[in-house]
């Protein structure tokens, strides 16, 4: 089987046969192209209705005939394409080393019903249904990072009811889509932060506008990469975009299908550009990407939602995300509760400090002092004679995003209520 620019083409019998019996296509679907024999004589028409009899008159003509199968798209194969795509994404909720995944949606029993729905509608057309099946077909574990991608996307926008038309599925095409130009030798699974989150994001634009994607989506894509946080430690991925581009899956994505798209039964058309869609869509781009980028670099996969959880519920309380996503997310793990108090506590008290991000409790997540980050002296609240000696480096969870450099800090008065509150906290 292979993806042609104008929808499926099977140069075997058998694989064509199985192709339309394991997706129940006999009678829904037809050839584009008539089957000939080796001297020219049609055996089967175009645009007739694959039906049992036909194949078993093939069957029983093999080796007579050029063996070339075009697949006209049509409802039922969109229909199955879609159906395709979605049981191997919904596939990866289900994979319980997907641990983060998981418990995001296993806590949403009451969303996951439309689940399926939102992500079938979301290959509205054509060319993006062709696209990801290529993709699923020659790329398997590059298809599990997008879909996955999309998922955290969504995850964040799901948990609650936006009044926002198409939010739900502009979420989780921009997460599906951000990476899509990076399959390269495995880059995906490198980091992306600054400069090559940048480089790449440009050819995943260029592949995002030959797909015809929505213009809030490709906002969100364009300008996820402003997200405001590091991960200490790690050395984002080298991207060459030209070497990028000639990559043969970014060639197929960037030729494009080369066909006309229909309108579906669902109206993919959103109409005018919509604001509130956009800014949700963005924002929940960057919970995908901050999340995203953490699980590539966790080493210690043991309660990495615990981890991950409590890091991203401090940045949010630093500012660094929306809240209205945020919060709902973070509600859905339950089993967390006491970190995630504990956590939000010490993020408040430091958004007390008189010079904001210098006061830093220590050590995360769960802190007994705090110290003074930027050694501001002249601050009313430094407490003299105290002065705190780090000598060795946090990993990215102690230190929740951001470095904290070896060397000698001063102590911080607010330490008493971190003290204060987080034995009532804890109690």
């Amino acid at each position: 089987m292979k993806i042609t620019n104008a929808g499926i083409e099977f140069l075997e019998f058998n694989e064509f046969r199985n192709f339309a019996v394991d997706y129940d296509l006999l009678g829904s679907v037809s050839l584009s192209e008539p089957v000939v024999d080796k001297n020219g004589s049609i055996l089967i028409k175009e645009k007739v209705a694959i039906k049992e009899n036909i194949l078993k008159k093939l069957e029983g003509m093999e080796g007579n005939y050029i063996p070339s199968f075009k697949l006209a798209m049509s409802k039922d194969l969109m229909r199955m394409l879609r159906m395709v795509l979605s049981k191997a994404i919904l596939s990866r909720i289900e994979d319980r080393s997907n641990e983060f995944i998981f418990h995001l949606y296993e806590q949403n029993a009451e969303r996951m019903a439309s689940l399926k729905g939102i992500i079938q509608n979301a290959f509205y057309s054509k060319s993006l249904a062709l696209s990801f099946f290529r993709i699923l077909l020659s790329h398997k574990e590059f298809f599990n990072h997008l879909a996955d991608f999309g998922l955290l996307s969504l995850g964040s926008v799901i948990q609650k009811q936006y009044g926002f038309k198409m939010v739900n599925r502009f979420s989780f095409l921009a997460g599906l889509c951000a990476d899509i130009a990076v399959s390269k030798e495995g880059l995906y699974k490198q980091s992306f932060l600054g400069s090559s989150l940048s480089s790449a994001v440009n050819l995943s634009l260029e592949i995002a506008r030959k797909l015809n994607l929505p213009e809030e989506v490709i906002s969100a894509i364009n300008n996820h990469g402003s997200n405001g946080f590091e991960i200490p430690g790690v050395v984002p991925a080298t991207v060459n975009v030209e070497d990028l581009r000639k990559h043969q899956l970014n060639q197929d994505l960037l030729a494009g299908s080369g066909m006309e798209d229909d309108s579906s039964d669902d109206e993919e058309d959103a109409g005018e550009y919509a604001d509130d869609t956009a800014a949700v869509t963005l924002d929940a781009l960057k919970i995908a990407r901050y999340i995203m980028e953490n699980l590539k670099v966790t080493t210690e996969k043991e309660h990495v939602s615990e981890k991950l959880l409590v890091m991203f519920t401090y940045n949010a309380e630093k500012g660094l995300f929306r809240k209205d996503l945020a919060d709902p997310m973070i509600d859905r793990f339950k089993e967390f509760d006491q970190a995630i108090k504990r956590i939000r506590t010490i993020a408040e008290i430091e958004n007390k400090c008189k010079f904001p991000t210098s006061a830093w409790a220590y050590p995360k997540p769960k802190a007994a002092q705090i110290l003074c980050k930027d050694k501001n002296y002249q601050c009313p609240w430094i407490v003299n004679g105290w002065d705190l000696r780090i000598i060795s480096p946090q990993d990215p969870f102690g230190h929740i995003g951001t470095s904290l450099d070896v060397g000698t800090y001063p102590k911080c008065a607010l330490e008493e209520e971190l003290h204060a509150k987080i034995k009532y906290t804890d109690s």
